[in-house]
C-alpha cells in the first residue's frame, strides 16, 4: 500500500518532529512529576497550528486526512505522550463537531480554537460502564432554554483544563428508550464538580479525574445533533486509531533513546560501545521490527477509513491498537531491561515514557476485546455489541 504524502502533508509531519522536540520534551518531565496540565505546550501546540488539524479549511483549520493525522500525532508522542494525548481527544472532538453540530455551532465553536488557542475534552466514561459497553448513565433532559445534565464520568481528561468538555449523555425518549446525545459543557458551568484526585503511575499530566453533574444547566446550542446520531457517524472509531498512534510514538522515542545510548556508552573492560555487543543487536531489530510492524497496519488502516462504515472502522482501530499496544508494552519494557538500573533513574525518557504507555494502553478497547473484534471479523461473524451500537 502506498504511504506517500504530498508536500504539504510532508512539511506538516516534519513540524511535528520539530515541535515534539525543541517545544514538547523539554517539558514532559516537568508536567509529569507535578500532575498538572501542560498548559504551555498547548500554547505551542496552537501557535504552531496543531490545534486545529481536525478542523474544516472553511473554518480556519487544516482538516488533515487520517493517514497524515495519524502520522503527526504519532510524531508528537515522542516529544509528550500526555501533550499528544489531550491533543488527540481535543481533535476527535472537532470531528464530532464537523458531523454533528450546525453551521452558526461550527462558527462558534471553531472559533474558539483557531482563534483563541481553547481546548475541548471528551468525557465518556463511566463508574458503572467498562470500554463504552451498556447503557450511558449520565442523563440529559430538556429544561426552560437548554438541557439539564446529571450523573458521574471518570477518567475525565483535561479536566479543569480545557474550555468545553464534549459529555457523552442519554436522552430518553417519550417510550423509554434511551440514545446517545452529546452536549459541549463549558468549564465554568453551574452544576459541575470536579473531585480531587489524579495520582497515577503514567499519564499524569492529563488530569483525569471523576467529574460529577448535578442538573448541570447547558443552553439549547451545547447539544451536537439529535439524539443517537452520535454513533452513527463513524468519529468514535477514531479515538482507538489515535491512541495506536501514540502508543508506537511514545515507544519509538523510548526505543530512540537507548540506541543512542548503547551506541556512546562503554564498559570497563570491553573498549566497544555496547551497541557492538549480539545481546543488544538481537534486542534492537526485535523492538524496532515490533514498531515497524505496528506502524504498517495502523497506516494502513488510517489509509482505508474515508470510505468505512462505522462497524468497519471499529474493526480497523481494533486491528492497530491491539499491534500497537503489544509493540509499546513490549519495546518500553524491553529498553528498561536493557538498560538496566541506570534507566530507572526519573528524567530520563525511558523511565517516563515507560510508565506512560503501561497507562495508556488500558484504554478501551482492551487487548482482549481488540482481539475479539478482529477475530470475529476474520471469521464473518457479525459482532453483537458493534452492530447494536452502530448499525443504522
Amino acid at each position: 500500500m502506498d504511504f506517500s504524502l504530498t508536500k504539504a502533508q510532508q512539511n506538516i509531519v516534519a513540524k511535528a518532529s520539530v515541535v515534539a522536540k525543541e517545544f514538547l520534551e523539554p517539558r514532559a518531565a516537568y508536567y509529569d512529576e507535578v500532575a498538572s496540565h501542560p498548559i504551555d505546550s498547548w500554547k505551542d501546540l496552537w501557535r504552531q497550528g496543531f490545534l486545529s488539524i481536525s478542523v474544516p479549511r472553511e473554518h480556519g483549520g487544516q482538516e488533515l486526512d487520517m493517514l497524515t493525522y495519524i502520522m503527526v500525532v504519532e510524531r508528537l508522542a515522542q516529544g509528550c505522550t500526555n501533550s499528544a494525548m489531550t491533543l488527540h481527544m481535543h481533535s476527535t472532538v472537532q470531528r464530532y463537531i464537523d458531523a454533528l453540530a450546525s453551521l452558526n455551532q461550527k462558527t462558534r465553536y471553531y472559533s474558539e480554537v483557531v482563534e483563541e488557542g481553547l481546548l475541548f475534552g471528551s468525557w465518556g466514561s463511566e463508574p458503572g460502564r467498562r470500554g463504552g459497553a451498556g447503557t450511558v448513565g449520565t442523563i440529559i433532559v430538556p429544561v426552560k432554554e437548554g438541557f439539564s445534565i446529571s450523573g458521574d464520568k471518570h477518567f475525565c481528561t483535561m479536566a479543569g483544563g480545557a474550555h468545553r468538555y464534549m459529555v457523552h449523555c442519554s436522552r430518553e425518549s417519550d417510550d423509554g428508550a434511551r440514545s446517545l446525545l452529546m452536549a459541549l459543557v463549558p468549564n465554568n458551568a453551574s452544576g459541575l464538580e470536579i473531585h480531587s484526585g489524579w495520582d497515577t503511575l503514567g499519564m499524569r499530566a492529563t488530569v483525569s479525574p471523576k467529574v460529577s453533574f448535578n442538573e448541570c444547566f447547558v443552553d439549547e446550542n451545547a447539544v451536537l445533533g439529535e439524539p443517537g446520531a452520535a454513533e452513527k457517524v463513524g468519529v468514535g472509531q477514531s479515538f482507538g486509531l489515535g491512541y495506536a498512534g501514540i502508543y508506537i510514538g511514545a515507544a519509538q522515542r523510548a526505543l530512540d533513546f537507548f540506541v543512542e545510548y548503547v551506541s556512546s556508552q562503554r564498559l570497563t573492560p570491553d573498549p566497544a560501545p555496547l551497541s557492538h555487543g549480539v545481546v543488544v543487536k538481537r534486542a534492537v531489530a526485535q523492538m524496532q521490527l515490533a514498531l515497524e510492524s505496528a506502524r504498517l497496519v495502523l497506516y494502513q488502516s488510517a489509509s482505508k477509513w474515508m470510505n468505512q462504515n462505522p462497524i468497519h472502522r471499529a474493526i480497523l482501530a481494533a486491528r492497530a491498537k491491539y499491534l500497537a499496544t503489544e509493540a509499546a508494552l513490549m519495546v518500553t519494557d524491553k529498553v528498561m531491561q536493557m538498560g538496566g538500573g541506570r534507566f530507572a533513574h526519573k528524567g530520563l525518557p525511558p523511565e517516563r515514557i515507560y510508565r506512560d504507555v503501561r497507562t495508556c494502553t488500558l484504554m478501551p478497547p482492551n487487548v482482549d476485546r481488540s482481539l475479539e473484534i478482529v477475530g470475529q471479523a476474520e471469521l464473518g461473524l457479525d459482532d453483537e455489541l458493534l452492530s447494536a451500537r452502530y448499525s443504522s
